[in-house]
């Protein structure tokens, strides 16, 4: 769906981002929600194509590595719910990728990406994370330099915070978020 006027959207449907003027492209499509997490309907996998999921992201780093990291996360899956925040971070020394072949709209490029999950730790207590014990929780989060070369560093949900100046799961006052360990 449109959300917001068209000629302010990047126009990535049928090629990925280019560098100024460059006829390859530099960067892929970097889903935040991946296309195989939502695989129950034809309507809830497109939206994964929305392009305000997506961003510029080396496929060095998509195709490997962050792929192994989603491939990871989709075995966390348990009968109690998972939660999992996805995320872009721009500290600032971010650089552009451009739409159209390189002539079109400037793209900002992440310098990190992160996911940080919770769940409950026998994965089928059959409660709400709310009702829950900070013993009967975890947490973990994920963090990577946004490069061909990165490695994906397991901090914790706190660390990611004080990186992102996000809150997470702050509906969920038992959280873990200082631990690193996890166990599924």
């Amino acid at each position: 769906p449109d959300c917001i006027d068209n000629s302010y959207e990047a126009n990535i449907g049928d090629n990925a981002y280019y560098p100024k003027n460059g006829d390859e492209y530099s960067h892929s499509r970097g889903h935040q929600l991946p296309s195989a997490d939502r695989t129950k309907s034809v309507a809830d996998n497109q939206t994964t194509f929305y392009a305000t999921n997506m961003t510029p992201q080396l496929y060095s780093l998509n195709g490997v590595k962050w792929a192994a990291l989603e491939n990871d996360v989709r075995n966390m899956i348990c009968s109690d719910t998972l939660y999992v925040v996805t995320g872009a971070h721009f500290d600032g020394s971010q650089g552009v990728a451009y739409d159209n072949k390189g002539k079109g709209k400037a793209c900002a490029v992440p310098t990190h990406y992160y996911k940080v999950l919770l769940r409950t730790k026998s994965g089928n207590s059959g409660k709400r994370v709310q009702e829950c014990s900070a013993n009967e929780l975890q947490c973990i989060g994920y963090w990577v330099e946004h490069s061909g070369s990165a490695t994906i560093q397991t901090k914790s949900v706190a660390e990611i915070e004080a990186l992102t100046g996000f809150t997470f799961f702050a509906n969920v006052p038992n959280a873990p978020k200082e631990s690193k360990s996890w166990t599924y």
